[in-house]
């Protein structure tokens, strides 16, 4: 999908007829909507865990460590709507309504067969715009998306309580983990260490994680620390090398290599477009 990441807003429906899950980390500074056609998957948002079936609706808030992974029949269809924060203002400036959704990590969706049809009337409406391009474009995809979070703010309120993300035993003490590692991003870990504060042994503790997650350990740790350092950097006039050694990254050149493949641009770069 390396168009949405180089876009104001951007859309895309797929279908996948074989097994599928999603093999690389995935981070970035836009918002995502996630819509399930056909099929049933498993979505990954920092923490927690989700189990989608057809027709659910998922949002994704910027900067959440996410990945989908197959779940049940191979054969899955979704629609995936990726817009950036400029895009978002542009829409918001013209009204004064406020969607609670945007201030939450995610929300899971689970509309009925008439909301069903309303979210892919609009959806539809989207793409076919996206494609055909014609005069006041981007004007009148902000007018869809803001039709699509009415829909989405009606169905919040109507839901009389969230949909739980998954709550297995093997899923809470990952859980639990994932809460160890956010609050010791900065520390000297060690698998040893993990292994020993969980009572579990190193080998079933890395199988575990990534059989939960679809993240090893390390990944998931290196994307704690670099959503801490573009906090950092966003929020203080804290030198590079002193956000490195806060994260707890052994040298500058780790921290910088670490921090560009997750955020595709260095440190610097990512300070000057986010003050």
């Amino acid at each position: 999908m390396p168009e949405a990441l180089h876009s104001e807003f951007f859309i895309e429906q797929l279908k996948r007829t074989g097994p599928f899950s999603m093999d690389s980390d995935h981070v970035h500074d836009s918002y995502e909507i996630y819509y399930l056609l056909a099929g049933e998957r498993n979505y990954y948002i920092n923490n927690l865990v989700y189990s989608l079936r057809k027709g659910d609706l998922l949002f994704i808030n910027k900067n959440e460590l996410h990945r989908t992974t197959a779940k049940g029949t191979a054969r899955h269809e979704r629609i995936l709507i990726n817009f950036e924060e400029v895009f978002l203002q542009k829409m918001m400036a013209q009204v004064t309504l406020h969607f609670p959704f945007m201030t939450t990590q995610s929300m899971l969706l689970r509309p009925d067969a008439h909301e069903q049809g309303v979210i892919e009337n609009i959806l539809n409406s989207m793409q076919k715009e996206q494609a055909e391009h014609r005069a006041q474009h981007n004007l009148y995809l902000q007018t869809l998306l803001l039709q699509l979070f009415i829909e989405m703010g009606r169905i919040q309120e109507l839901q009389r309580e969230a949909i739980a993300p998954e709550n297995n035993e093997k899923q809470i003490k990952v859980y639990e983990i994932i809460d160890y590692l956010q609050t010791h991003y900065g520390d000297k870990l060690t698998l040893a260490q993990l292994s020993e504060s969980f009572y579990i042994s190193s080998t079933y503790l890395c199988r575990l994680f990534k059989q939960t997650t679809g993240f090893t350990i390390i990944e998931y740790l290196n994307y704690i620390r670099i959503q801490k350092a573009q906090q950092q950097l966003r929020e203080s006039n804290a030198k590079v090398t002193q956000i490195a050694e806060d994260t707890d990254f052994d040298s500058i050149a780790h921290f910088g290599r670490v921090f560009k493949q997750i955020a595709k641009r260095s440190p610097l770069q990512y300070r000057k477009q986010n003050r």
